[in-house]
């Protein structure tokens, strides 16, 4: 029995024995793999910082370099082991500085530091040689564009020249050549943002001032050409006549144009028109109040309404095609407002045919700028009419008119053709025809 459990003792001795050799086989034989491993790490990024002794580098062209240094060092570097880029680190930097001596032109590298590692950084230190830029000057070739639209294009540059600046002075002026094309992308960012109506041609002159040359192309469709509408339901369109070559004129200014710049401008542009007419002599005898409306297009329109809230004056011309009896007439409708709703008026009808005249007095109520209504009186015939006028619209207007007394309607249907010229067609209780309205 002692034999036994000494047997025993010995073999869980044993045991142990071998569990402890086989723990110190196994730190014997991983712990030099783990260095092995520790040493055999590879570079997997590279990471750049730049900077001038002299000057202070603008952020972008610092970012360029950057990127132009990072693209050498990822293919010197990584993939290299750890140990080996640290072993060999003078020849890595004198590889990365003879590389950049050459490319960065008006610069020399003052040193390159290598801290190796998994991710291995670059540090550049760069001085400049020669001239550099002291300021620059640019200069905006606006073709045959009106003053007030380079105002306009100047104020949508906003700080332009200020971003040229701050990239290109204390930049070396042999450096301009390459480093231009960081300022080509500001401008041509610039313009994409607060001016894509147009493109540039580009031109960098070196130099202690640095000339920057920029020409402004339209992009897109360009105004051809401008139909004037003057329009009033306040007086006679015959009277306006003499606002249109101011107006004319102004226009003219939006020929050349891109359309899409009219159009984002149109507040600007609304006012140059309002502006060209609002001491015109018309417009002042008649307390006439303007809305501009410019319809941007190859062929822009350019429509004002022209009304007074003193006085109400139109003239209109009637032919009816498809009616023997009267069928050529004029009206002559003068009203005077009280309040601001409230008109009345005396309406003076000449028929042609038959030579004769027809006097009605009335009143006219306008519940807003679509619907107005109201009543007058026929003095020849010594009877009631209810009238009333709807606009439905651009160009259409609906009239209904009613004598009282014996129950005759009459209702037109009417499109405005153009400032002067009007067709409607006239329906009654027993017939129809067609009238064209002249509104003079």
């Amino acid at each position: 029995m002692a034999k036994f459990q000494w047997q025993g003792v010995t073999l869980i001795a044993g045991l142990r024995f071998r569990r402890i050799i086989f723990c110190l086989l196994i730190i014997i034989v991983v712990a030099p793999l783990g260095l092995v491993c520790a040493e055999e790490e590879s570079a997997d990024s590279v990471t750049v910082s730049v900077k001038a002794s002299k000057v202070s580098l603008p952020d972008r062209v610092a970012k360029r370099m950057e990127l132009s240094i990072a693209t050498v060092g990822e293919q010197v570097i990584v993939g290299r082991k750890v140990g080996e880029i640290a072993t060999n680190r003078e020849a890595y930097e004198r590889i990365i500085k003879e590389v950049f001596d050459r490319v960065l032109v008006g610069y020399s590298v003052e040193r390159a530091t290598i801290t190796a590692g998994k991710v291995t950084h670059i540090d550049v230190v760069l001085s400049p040689w020669g001239d550099i830029v002291r300021d620059i000057k640019l200069e905006i070739d606006f073709g045959a564009m009106r003053p007030e639209t380079v105002s306009l294009i100047k104020q949508d540059l906003g700080n332009l020249e200020a971003e040229i600046r701050n990239i290109l002075v204390g930049m070396p002026v042999e450096s301009v050549d390459w480093s231009g094309g960081v300022t080509k992308l500001v401008i041509r960012e610039a313009l994409a943002e607060q001016l894509p109506e147009f493109r540039a041609n580009l031109e960098i002159v070196p130099g202690p001032t640095t000339v920057v040359k920029l020409a402004l192309l339209p992009a897109g469709p360009t105004v051809q050409d401008t139909r004037i509408i003057i329009r009033s339901q306040s007086i006679p369109n015959i009277l306006l006549l003499e606002a249109r070559p101011p107006v004319e004129e102004a226009a003219t200014k939006l020929r050349g144009l891109p359309v899409a710049f009219v159009e984002r401008h149109g507040d600007f542009f609304n006012k140059q028109i309002n502006d060209s007419l609002i001491n015109h002599a018309v417009v002042k005898r008649y307390g006439l109040t303007l809305n501009v409306n410019i319809s941007a297009g190859t062929d822009t329109e350019v429509k004002i309404n022209a009304e007074t809230n003193k006085y109400r004056v139109t003239l209109e011309g009637l032919l009816d095609v498809g009616r023997k009896e009267d069928n050529t007439s004029a009206i002559l409708h003068f009203g005077r407002y009280f309040a601001k709703q409230h008109e009345f008026f005396v309406e003076t009808t000449f028929i042609t045919s038959t030579v004769a005249w027809k006097v009605a007095p009335g009143w006219g109520y306008h519940w807003d700028k679509w619907f107005e209504a109201g009543l007058k009186y026929d003095l020849n015939n010594q009877c009631s009419i209810i009238w009333a006028k709807r606009d439905l619209g651009k160009n259409w207007s609906l009239r209904l008119e009613r004598l009282a007394d014996s129950g005759y309607t009459e209702l037109g249907l009417r499109y405005k053709l153009h400032e002067f010229l009007s067709a409607e067609y006239v329906f009654t209780s027993d017939t129809k025809w067609l009238r064209l309205v002249g509104n003079l």
